[in-house]
């Protein structure tokens, strides 16, 4: 069994910004406090003819409680009555970052106490639904790990056409293909075009680092537009916050970072060339910690 304590958390409901809510193991300026806990359990653990056990799935969970104000409660628990799907964002103890999508169920209230307590549990057999036909997402719907786009696993359901796009990402316009020998992402188009992953997260004066491993490039009109952007966003996309870029001129590992304000919902990684332009890339990170490191979740 492993538990984990989360130093912040964000909800939001991407279909309305403005159901979205923070909690912190001590609230700033604020007299609500709350307890944050992420468990990992097995589930169906049967014993085989030797005495090993086979862990055949895991019960995964999100657990919050605490004394918060009546809107909040309120808010939140129509959030679960209706069961609205809701992506939750946290930082762990330890440097981790985590991204978790799906409802809530709310547990217990005490209208006396202003006490709450609501979580979002799942059973999954834990690694990642890849392949032809599946999304690349963890089976779980939820990552907790030092990169925080490790909820999708790096790689494409098909080396060449539609489905060659990396899990998770969004391209603008342009051609992908992947390799699997390469493990590398190759992104090219006639015109400026851009490849993203958004992730959602309770910004609290944080500096997030988005990395990418260059393996080759092909800069058509040599006029540096090629780079790699990092982007906070009060709303879904529109309302700019904090942004910065990094020019992409040779291979190896390339980085950006941004602190994004307290305002920030969503942040945005992306992978920007221009007109003829060429990059091939594997392994990208958003993390806490400013030296690159590429993990995934594969509990």
């Amino acid at each position: 069994m492993s538990r984990s304590q989360l130093e912040k958390l964000s909800i939001l409901n991407t279909a309305d910004f403005s159901d979205h809510f923070t909690f912190s193991v001590v609230q700033e300026g604020s007299d609500e406090a709350s307890r944050q806990v992420l468990s990992i359990e097995p589930a169906s653990s049967p014993i085989i003819e030797d005495g090993q056990t086979i862990i055949l799935s895991k019960n995964f969970d999100l657990t919050v409680s605490g004394l918060f104000k009546a809107s909040t409660i309120s808010s939140l628990q129509t959030l679960a009555d209706n069961r609205t799907s809701l992506v939750f964002g946290g930082f762990g103890i330890g440097g981790q970052i985590l991204q978790l999508e799906g409802a809530m169920n709310v547990n217990q209230v005490f209208s006396e106490s202003a006490s709450f307590r609501f979580n979002s549990p799942r059973e999954a057999t834990g690694g990642y639904n890849t392949g032809t036909g599946n999304d690349g997402k963890h089976t779980s719907g939820l990552a907790y790990s030092t990169n925080g786009l490790a909820l999708y696993n790096w790689g494409a359901a098909a080396t060449t056409g539609a489905n060659a796009l990396a899990y998770g990402w969004t391209k603008s316009a342009g051609t992908v293909s992947f390799s699997n020998v390469t493990n590398a992402q190759t992104f090219t188009h006639s015109s400026a075009a851009t490849l993203h992953r958004d992730v959602y997260l309770p910004f609290d004066g944080r500096t997030l680092y988005f990395n990418i491993n260059v393996t080759a490039l092909s800069d058509d009109s040599g006029d540096s537009t090629i780079k790699i952007k990092l982007e906070s966003f009060d709303d879904n996309g529109s309302t700019s916050d904090v942004s910065d870029e990094t020019v992409i001129s040779s291979t190896g590992n390339k980085q950006v970072s941004i602190t994004p304000t307290s305002d920030a919902k969503m942040i945005r990684a992306s992978v920007i060339i221009g007109s003829s332009d060429s990059i091939s890339f594997k392994e990208p990170t958003l993390q806490l910690d400013s030296t690159y490191n590429f993990v995934e979740f594969n509990t």
